[in-house]
């Protein structure tokens, strides 16, 4: 019973999370592209703004009332760093270059990254990454790891991720192969960084490995 019990409660989170998250990629970020004052900052204010306040606030919110729940309750960020992290952290920069560079034929970097045009930069390249792990790895995860196996945990955690991304999908009208293509890569992240947080007991690692992931993907 309690296990059942255990199962709904998270089942319920997730889903209002999701509906919320929905509502914002399906109908504030429409309002907001159509307001002349927020057009061009609609993808700023989705990713940053609204992802720091709704992410984290949920985040914050469910790690102190479920802190009884969770496979680790403290010290979430520290200064652990295995040996993992750093093979993982070549791995994922040298696969981004030599991609970039096949696919180019050359290295060529997004300018003006900071500009009204790339304003985005912020909000998909860090912001994403701080906010994903910390609900995703730091809550969801850390609480599957209190009731279940790694390998469990990891792959449950790894399909919800997956899941949250769903939303923009729908908004940005993809292709079947488009759906199909993001989730071979949002889908092995997911696995990726659950392992990383559990290997570490920290979350600075994956934290890290998700910015730089998307930073690069951004910029390059």
């Amino acid at each position: 019973m309690k296990q059942t019990n255990w199962l709904i409660d998270l089942s319920i989170k997730y889903a209002i999370f999701w509906l919320i998250w929905l509502g914002v990629q399906d109908y504030l970020y429409d309002e907001l592209v159509r307001l002349p004052a927020t057009a061009n900052y609609a993808d700023f204010i989705v990713n940053t703004v609204i992802k720091s306040i709704l992410w984290l606030g949920l985040g914050i919110w469910w790690l102190h009332s479920d802190q009884a729940q969770l496979w680790l309750s403290k010290k979430l960020y520290n200064r652990h760093f295995p040996t993992l992290f750093w093979i993982l952290l070549i791995l994922f920069v040298g696969y981004l270059l030599v991609t970039a560079i096949y696919e180019q034929h050359s290295l060529t970097i997004m300018p003006d990254l900071f500009t009204r045009e790339r304003h985005g930069f912020i909000g998909v390249a860090l912001i994403a990454g701080v906010a994903e792990e910390f609900i995703f790895r730091g809550y969801f995860m850390n609480r599957l790891l209190h009731r279940y196996d790694f390998m469990t945990a990891n792959i449950i955690q790894a399909l919800l991720f997956l899941g949250i991304h769903l939303p923009i999908y729908f908004v940005g009208h993809l292709s079947a192969m488009g759906w199909l293509n993001n989730a071979l890569t949002v889908l092995p992240l997911g696995l990726i960084f659950g392992w990383v947080f559990y290997r570490s007991k920290n979350l600075w690692p994956s934290t890290i490995l998700h910015c730089v992931w998307d930073a690069m993907m951004f910029v390059l």
